[in-house]
C-alpha cells in the first residue's frame, strides 16, 4: 500500500502567503495614512497639496467614504466644480440610498450654477430622509436661485416644521418674503432668525435691512446700516451702497449773496437785494448771482454735480412743488426770465453743493419773480454711479423740501 508523503515546503509557501482580508486590511490602512496626510495638509492651508493625497487614499481603498467627501469638499473649495461633481457622482453610484451623498452632489452642482441638476439631487435627499431639514432648506435654496419663490416657501416652511427652533429656516423665509415683495413678512421672520442666533447673524441682519429699503422705511434701514457697522463694517458697507439712493435733504443759503426761496408770488428782483448792501438789481437791464447750497445725504460725484448741465431750474406746475404765483400770473408783462446756471462747486467734505445762477432786471426796473416757486433739479449721480432718487432730486421753498 503506497503511503502520501506530506510536501512541507508546499504547505509552508502557502501559509507565509497574505489573504485576501489581510491585503485589503493594508490598503485600508495604507488609505486611512494618506488621507490623514492630506487633512494635514487642508489643516495647514494647503488644499491643493491634499488633494494628491486624497486620490492616492481613494487608490488604496475605493470604498473610503471619507476619502470621496474630503477630496470633493476640497475640489469645491478650490473652485474646481466639474471635478468635484465627477468625484461625488462616483460616491452617490456607489451609496445610491445615501442621504448625504445626495446632498453633496446636490451641492457641487449648485456651486456650478446648474441649478435644475441641483434641485434633482436635492429631491432625491428629501425623499431618502423626508425629515432632514438640510435637505429641504438646500432644496428651498435652489429654487430661491431660480425665482421659484412658492417652492421656496413651502421648503422652509418645512424646515420650521421640523425644528421650530432653527434660525436659518426664519432667515431663508425671509430671503424669500423680500423677494415677493411681502416685507412685513420678512422683517418677522428675519427678526426671529436673529433672536435665535441671539444677535450673531450677519446675513440675517443684512436681509433685514433689504427688507426695510424694499418697504421703504428709510428710518429703520438707518438704524440697520448703524447697527450692522458694529458687526461686520463690509456688509455694513455692501447694505449701505445696495440700498441707499443719493437725495437732496435740505438746503442752506449760505453767506455770500443767498437766494431767498420762501419769498411768495410777485416779488420784486430789487426787493431780492433789500437786506444787502448791492443794490445792483434796481437798476434797469442789471444782473446779480445768487447762491443756493444743497445737502445731500451720501458722497456724490464730483464731476457729476458740478457738471451744471445736470441742474435745472423750472417754474413749479403742480403737486407738491406747487404751482407758480399759485397757479394765475397777474403781471405777465413784469415776470422776469428763470434764473441762468453759471457755477456749481461741491463740497466732498460736507456733501453740499454749491449752485450759482443769475437773474436779470427787465428794461423797466420792474420785474417781478416767486421765488417760492422756482424749482431746482438735480439729476447727476453719487460716487457710486447709482442715480438721484426721484423721490428728492428737487427742491422749491413752497414744499420747504425735497421731493
Amino acid at each position: 500500500m503506497a503511503t502520501t508523503t506530506p510536501d512541507y515546503g508546499t504547505s509552508l509557501f502557502l501559509a507565509i502567503l497574505p489573504t485576501a482580508d489581510t491585503i485589503q486590511a493594508q490598503r485600508s490602512s495604507l488609505s486611512n495614512n494618506l488621507l490623514i496626510a492630506g487633512v494635514r495638509m487642508l489643516q495647514k492651508s494647503r488644499p491643493e497639496e491634499a488633494i494628491p493625497f486624497f486620490k492616492r487614499a481613494l487608490a488604496m481603498d475605493s470604498s473610503s467614504i471619507d476619502a470621496y467627501n474630503y477630496l470633493g469638499n476640497t475640489q469645491l473649495q478650490l473652485k474646481k466644480t466639474d471635478d468635484a461633481i465627477a468625484t461625488f457622482k462616483k460616491l452617490v453610484a456607489m451609496k445610491p440610498f445615501d442621504n448625504p451623498s445626495a446632498v453633496s452632489l446636490g451641492n457641487a452642482y449648485a456651486q456650478a450654477k446648474k441649478y435644475a441638476d441641483a434641485e434633482k439631487m436635492y429631491k432625491k435627499a428629501v425623499s431618502l430622509s423626508p425629515n432632514d431639514k438640510l435637505s429641504h432648506y438646500s432644496l428651498g435654496q435652489t429654487y430661491l436661485l431660480q425665482n421659484k419663490l412658492k417652492d421656496a416657501e413651502t421648503e422652509f416652511l418645512k424646515v420650521n416644521r421640523i425644528d421650530s427652533r432653527d434660525a436659518n429656516g426664519y432667515y431663508a423665509l425671509g430671503q424669500t418674503y423680500v423677494k415677493t415683495g411681502e416685507y412685513d413678512k420678512a422683517i418677522t421672520n428675519l427678526k426671529q432668525a436673529v433672536y435665535l442666533k441671539r444677535g450673531n447673524f450677519t446675513l440675517a441682519e443684512t436681509e433685514l435691512g433689504y427688507a426695510y429699503a424694499g418697504k421703504g422705511d428709510e428710518y429703520n434701514l438707518g438704524r440697520q446700516i448703524t447697527k450692522l457697522q458694529s458687526i461686520d463694517s463690509a456688509s455694513a458697507l455692501e447694505l449701505q451702497n445696495a440700498t441707499i439712493k443719493p437725495k437732496i435733504t435740505g438746503i442752506d443759503y449760505g453767506p455770500n449773496n443767498p437766494f431767498y426761496a420762501q419769498f411768495g408770488p410777485y416779488t420784486t428782483l430789487s426787493f431780492l437785494t433789500f437786506a444787502q448792501p448791492d443794490q445792483t438789481l434796481s437798476q434797469p437791464n442789471a444782473s446779480k448771482d445768487f447762491t443756493m447750497q444743497f445737502q445731500f445725504n451720501t458722497d456724490m460725484d464730483t464731476v457729476s454735480v458740478q457738471n451744471f448741465v445736470n441742474w435745472k431750474i423750472s417754474k413749479a406746475t403742480g403737486g407738491a412743488a406747487g404751482y407758480y404765483n399759485h397757479g394765475y400770473t397777474l403781471y405777465p408783462q413784469k415776470e422776469a426770465n428763470l434764473p441762468i446756471i453759471k457755477n456749481v462747486v461741491y463740497d466732498v467734505a460736507n456733501q453740499k453743493a454749491t449752485v450759482t445762477f443769475s437773474l436779470q432786471q427787465n428794461a423797466n426796473g420792474d420785474a417781478v419773480i416767486d421765488p417760492s416757486h422756482l424749482v431746482f433739479k438735480f439729476s447727476g449721480k453719487d460716487v457710486n454711479g447709482k442715480l438721484m432718487d426721484p423721490n428728492a432730486d428737487e427742491y422749491d421753498g413752497f414744499a420747504a423740501k425735497a421731493f
